[in-house]
């Protein structure tokens, strides 16, 4: 029976199936928590003809949450309520498909489950013997998923542990905050502090460099106002406490390519670290998500000559950045 895939974000939700069909909605969360019973219904009214559903997701992390149990437990409650017809399965990071009773028992296993899916989708284009990994970057986060003979060989199962071990850096494309990324940047010959305040964030310093194509649609950015090159450089500015007409366009590159390599740096660093825990030397590395930029750079820096491929040359470009619900989507088919 067909399978409809859905990872609930901070940030978005996304859905696919096996076949290749994938979507993805904006929905800040962290900002309107009650309309996700809303939000839920515009989905199921969108997708395709599906008979069972399979659960992910990573938004019990929001702050509109006091625990991660509890946002874990309001998530399920909602899926629950809007498609009470259909069977539910909810993907755990132990690697199993559990109901939806036994994963509110365990909240915790539920919790930030959308990276195990998909590492466990792409071990099966890794080779039996050998190293390899899977690097997978959106708008807010980065995962590096270790992989030995095919199988996966994560340190950490919970966002802390996977912090600690390299394995999750919590910095992406579109949503980190350009102070969370450096304290100073070059300005004028001289170091110039940055205001610790969300005046930009990581969109604008691909917006600025070009890598990330304009979206005046798009208003999910630091000030509310379009993800543009124009409105990027404003925000730029403003974290130098400047505003748009003291920097001019040769400034605010500068700016955006310093912030970028130090981006990478400090990702590459985290990498080396998780790969390091397990003594990996990849040999196969695959790329995932929207930050395939990013993350080529990220694998020179860290002076890896692997073999690179992109999960979008695997499936279609759509279900690749929706990789790990259609890693799920996937799974779910063949282990119901």
């Amino acid at each position: 029976m067909p399978v409809l895939a859905l990872d609930v974000g901070g940030a978005n939700i996304k859905l696919a199936n096996a076949s290749g069909y994938a979507d993805s909605m904006e929905f800040p969360l962290w900002k309107r928590r009650d309309a996700l019973p809303e939000i839920l219904k515009e989905v199921r009214e969108h997708a395709p003809v599906f008979q069972r559903l399979a659960l992910t997701m990573t938004g019990e992390l929001a702050d509109c949450f006091g625990t991660k149990q509890e946002g874990v437990r309001f998530i399920l409650s909602c899926v629950q309520d809007i498609f009470n017809d259909v069977e539910i399965r909810v993907y755990l990071t132990t690697g199993e498909l559990a109901s939806v009773s036994s994963a509110a028992e365990r909240p915790l296993d539920a919790a930030a489950s959308n990276w195990h899916a998909l590492g466990r989708y792409a071990c099966r284009h890794f080779p039996t013997k050998g190293d390899g990994a899977v690097i997978d970057i959106g708008s807010t986060t980065t995962d590096f998923v270790p992989i030995r003979d095919g199988k996966l060989l994560n340190v950490g199962r919970t966002d802390p542990q996977r912090l600690l071990a390299g394995e999750l850096v919590y910095s992406g494309i579109e949503r980190t905050p350009i102070c969370a990324m450096a304290q100073t940047v070059q300005l004028r010959g001289a170091d110039c502090p940055l205001a610790a305040e969300l005046f930009a964030t990581s969109l604008d310093i691909f917006l600025v460099m070009g890598l990330i194509d304009e979206a005046t649609e798009n208003h999910e950015t630091a000030d509310g106002r379009p993800a543009t090159r124009e409105f990027a450089k404003s925000r730029l500015a403003r974290m130098v406490c400047a505003d748009a007409e003291e920097l001019t366009w040769t400034e605010v590159n500068e700016m955006a390519r310093e912030l970028y390599r130090k981006q990478v740096k400090f990702a590459a660093a985290r990498w080396e670290r998780a790969m390091s825990a397990k003594s990996l030397s990849p040999e196969l590395v695959v790329i995932s998500g929207h930050g395939d930029f990013l993350a080529e750079a990220i694998l020179d820096a860290a002076g890896v000559t692997s073999q690179r491929i992109y999960l979008s040359d695997l499936i279609n470009d759509r279900a690749a950045r929706c990789g790990p619900a259609f890693a799920l989507a996937v799974w779910a088919e063949e282990n119901w």
